[in-house]
């Protein structure tokens, strides 16, 4: 029972550690200024005509929607990660309690909200027992084909691998492939058919681990083949297939810098296409044609996007980033989802 729990809270202290430092070196965070009584709503911004379509975000412990402008649509304050069903009536998001956390589903307004995993411990917070039952859900990502939901969560071990439901309310199994590396994942996302997950897990350059870093990896649900997607000695995170399947975006960190780059989904050379050096979770337009992420934006982060395309012979580029909104209190960590 002691080794269980202090397990888990190595497990914990780790998280706050990773947070800390995801603050330093990514230049991401989350403000915890206590959210204001009524929903926020900022002028519109001209990129939104552009652009188009509706992008959920975390904001001050809350979830909110950009369509031009910004408005709140849930009043729960421990919300975070929302991602949009593939037809953008619905989105999953994380509420986090004491050590512990849990995924809902709500409609795209905010209401019908229902409890989808329940690891909260039916025991008195802070006791050893609730140490050893305690159990996160994380990072959950909706299946743009139907209902299924992949999210990330410690059940029954100490380390973080994914799970999926095959439908809302469905009891989660466990994808086998997250657990072949031994080592803590992160950032799911499907492939635009549902058959293929891609995500960034942690590794390190020797058996003591006195270097980490993250690599990104991508799994069959068929055949439960992992496949190595971005590796090397630098940090690579937060992967997002493209609509059309051809592409996955990611986050790379050279030194303390924070770029946007993109691979092709079957593997290849990966594009640099950002220099700014402050930029985290990047989320594709519906139709492909923009890539959004948050960036660090003096003591706050704002939302911007690149236009993306391929030459004629099919090299990935990129625009100038482009501002998108801002806002106050942006959880830039739980990041974008961006629906029709």
């Amino acid at each position: 029972m002691t080794h269980r729990r202090g397990r888990r809270i190595r497990c914990w202290r780790a998280l706050l550690i990773l947070s800390l430092l995801a603050f330093i070196l990514t230049a991401c965070g989350t403000s915890r200024s206590a959210p204001d009584s009524s929903p926020k709503s900022d002028n519109p911004n001209p990129a939104g005509a552009k652009v188009g379509g509706k992008i959920l975000f975390a904001q001050n412990g809350d979830i909110s929607v950009w369509d031009g402008s910004i408005k709140r649509i849930t009043q729960v304050g421990d919300a975070s990660a929302p991602r949009w069903s593939g037809d953008g009536s619905r989105f999953v998001f994380v509420r986090t309690g004491y050590s512990t956390s849990d995924i809902y589903v709500a409609d795209a307004d905010g209401g019908n909200m229902r409890q989808l995993t329940r690891d909260e411990p039916l025991m008195t917070p802070g006791t050893e027992a609730y140490a050893q039952a305690s159990v996160w859900a994380l990072d959950p990502a909706w299946s743009r084909t139907g209902d299924s939901i992949v999210f990330v969560s410690d059940r029954g071990t100490a380390k973080n691998y994914l799970w999926i439901m095959h439908g809302i309310g469905s009891d989660a199994t466990q994808v086998p492939a997250s657990s072949v590396n031994g080592e803590n994942v992160e950032h799911p996302d499907f492939s635009p058919d549902g058959s293929q997950i891609v995500f960034d897990q942690r590794t390190g350059a020797n058996e003591s681990y006195t270097e980490r870093w993250t690599q990104i990896w991508k799994t069959d649900l068929g055949t439960n083949e992992l496949t190595p997607l971005v590796q090397g000695d630098k940090a690579s995170y937060y992967p997002a297939f493209s609509p059309d399947g051809a592409w996955v975006a990611f986050i790379q960190r050279n030194g303390k810098a924070n770029d946007l780059w993109v691979v092709p989904s079957g593997g290849g050379t990966p594009t640099q296409l950002t220099t700014t050096g402050a930029v985290t979770a990047p989320a594709w337009s519906p139709d492909g044609k923009y890539i959004a992420f948050f960036q660090a934006d003096g003591q706050s982060f704002k939302a911007s996007y690149v236009e993306f395309s391929a030459d004629a012979d099919g090299a990935p580029k990129a625009s100038k980033p482009q501002d998108l909104f801002t806002a106050d209190g942006i959880d830039a960590p739980s990041g974008l989802s961006w629906a029709r």
